[in-house]
Formats: C-alpha cells, sequence, structure tokens
C-alpha cells in the first residue's frame, strides 16, 4: 500500500510540472498570432505606401482582412487624417464605421469607448491604445489574452521601420 502511495505522488508531481510547462508552451504559441497578424499589417501598408506615398487607416484600403478565430485584436488609435472604416471581424461584417478612436480586428465588435466582449473564446478585449497612423508614419498594435489566468493583456506593436514590440507580456 505504501508503495502504490508513493507511486500516486510521485505520478501527481511529474504532472503538475508538465502541465505548468505545457501552460507556459501553449502561451508563447499564442503569441506567434500577434506577430503574424502585425507582420500582416506591415507588409500591407508598406505596399500602400509604395503605391500612394501615404500610410492609411482603412484596411480595406490597405488589403488587410484577417480571417478565422482570433485571439488578438489589431488596429490603431489616434488614426488622425485618414479613413475611420476598418475590418471589424465576425459579428460586424466588413467596412462597418467603427469609432475614430479604435480601429480593431480579430472577433470583436465595435465597440464605442468600452471592451468588447463578442469572441469565440469568450474573452473580453481592451481598447487598443498604442497604435497610430500618419500619412508619414504608423504604429499598430495587436492585444490579446494568451494565457486566460489574469487580467494582463498582451500587447505587442510594429511601426513602419518594422520594429516589433512586446509592450506588456502575458507570460
Amino acid at each position: 500500500m505504501v508503495e502504490l502511495m508513493l507511486v500516486v505522488a510521485i505520478g501527481g508531481t511529474l504532472s503538475t510540472m508538465a502541465v505548468s510547462s505545457y501552460k507556459n508552451y501553449q502561451a508563447r504559441a499564442r503569441q506567434q498570432e500577434a506577430r503574424y497578424l502585425l507582420s500582416i499589417m506591415y507588409t500591407a501598408q508598406l505596399t500602400y505606401h509604395a503605391q500612394w506615398g501615404i500610410y492609411f487607416g482603412d484596411f480595406a484600403n490597405i488589403g488587410y482582412a484577417p480571417s478565422d478565430n482570433l485571439h488578438f485584436r489589431v488596429g490603431f488609435t489616434g488614426v488622425g487624417p485618414t479613413n475611420q472604416v476598418g475590418y471589424q471581424g465576425p459579428g460586424t461584417g466588413a467596412g462597418v464605421a467603427a469609432n475614430p478612436a479604435r480601429i480593431h480586428t480579430g472577433g470583436a465588435l465595435a465597440c464605442e469607448g468600452g471592451p468588447c466582449g463578442e469572441s469565440p473564446y469568450g474573452l473580453v478585449f481592451p481598447p487598443i491604445t498604442l497604435g497610430n497612423v500618419t500619412w508619414t508614419t504608423f504604429v499598430a498594435e495587436a492585444v490579446g489574452d494568451v494565457d486566460g489566468e489574469d487580467a494582463v493583456w498582451d500587447q505587442w506593436t510594429i511601426n513602419h521601420q518594422k520594429v516589433l514590440t512586446n509592450v506588456t507580456p502575458d507570460i
């Protein structure tokens, strides 16, 4: 009986370590989505800039329309002298006028000033706060929850010089 209890205790300890390690690995894998979405945004902005000589905040015009069930919201704030229409993700359709302070995407509604609640994962995303686009520069931001354990959001930015930064890690 003692041997059985010892085996169960060892098994429990090993599984605890394995689950913790797996959750960390899973969170790091989810961060890849933010890097991917922002690299697509960078390419779309670069292409638009090469053709028209300016950066632009309208996702449809720059050719940025991600699909699938996304864990991250991507967009700008402080949009400046650009069009205020962006891709809104599932639930609202493309081309819906967004709050001028937050053009975003990724399974969320246009929220008009508060956090969004619509998501296949039940997440409530915070507003986009760091992104910005002008005619000569842009900073795009991605915000999401990669670990699902706390109120900290994983926050990434990319700019017109292709500097990708994890502003607030959620791991």
